[in-house]
């Protein structure tokens, strides 16, 4: 699949979070689940990992138990826990392989990172509910899909990057400036992060030949919105009182 793939299904991906943030709590939370479920079917054969079908596993349960536990418990530290098992989860899928265990170190490190991705998206729904938190999803999902939508763009390599943080950067201070409870230095924070983002893994995962594939082209389009979340949630508690 082509890069513009990537961009459009990644800019579809952070619009579907930005617009279930103003329903129903379950829309949201299904479409995070989503998100890392698409991610971590991909993940490994992206990366070009031994013992996939354990892989996928870890990360599925892995995906499952970080929104569990911020569902249950309204505070994203209890998702350390869950990262810190996903990496236990990771040795036992290592100990299980019956292939000689080739590519050791690689396959481990591939599922932790995997692990990482899928725990920090959790970050979306542990904003809560209230004005300013939903004004923070609008600016992440909306500063990501922006940014996404010109790495889409036919702009050629060298100011594809610089556009796109520019882009995302002046899209997150416009934001900002309209959502009074979130302010421009909040918006124009995250529009940077979600640029940079969205730039870094556009170039670095289009690298990969595995990329050309539909799990592990989603993989790469899904794996921009999922590790947002986290940042996203810290710069709203540091600069925001939620």
């Amino acid at each position: 699949m082509s890069g513009a793939f990537r961009a459009v299904v990644a800019a579809t991906a952070a619009a579907g979070v930005g617009i279930t943030a103003f329903g129903e709590r379950p829309l949201l939370v299904g479409t995070v689940a989503g998100i890392c479920v698409l991610f971590s079917i991909g993940w490994p054969s992206l990366l070009g990992l031994p013992a996939r079908r354990g892989a996928v596993v870890v990360l599925l349960l892995t995906s499952a138990a970080a929104v569990t536990v911020v569902e249950l418990t309204d505070d994203v530290a209890w998702a350390a826990l869950v990262l810190a098992g996903s990496v236990l989860a990771a040795f036992v899928n290592e100990l299980a392989r019956r292939d000689g265990r080739p590519r050791l170190v690689e396959s481990v490190s591939g599922v932790v990172a995997g692990c990482t991705v899928v725990v920090g998206a959790v970050g979306w729904l542990a904003m809560g509910t209230g004005g300013a938190q939903v004004g923070l999803v609008l600016i992440g999902s909306v500063t990501l899909a922006a940014a996404a939508a010109i790495t889409a763009a036919p702009i050629p390599a060298p100011y594809s990057a610089i556009t796109t943080i520019v882009v995302a950067a002046v899209v997150g201070l416009v934001i900002g400036y309209l959502l009074i409870n979130v302010g421009m230095t909040t918006g124009v924070l995250i529009g940077l992060a979600a640029g940079v983002l969205i730039a870094t893994v556009h170039h670095l995962f289009g690298q990969f030949p595995a990329s050309g594939r539909v799990f592990p082209a989603l993989s790469g389009a899904m794996l921009a919105v999922a590790v947002a979340g986290l940042p996203v949630y810290v710069l709203g508690r540091v600069l925001l009182v939620v």
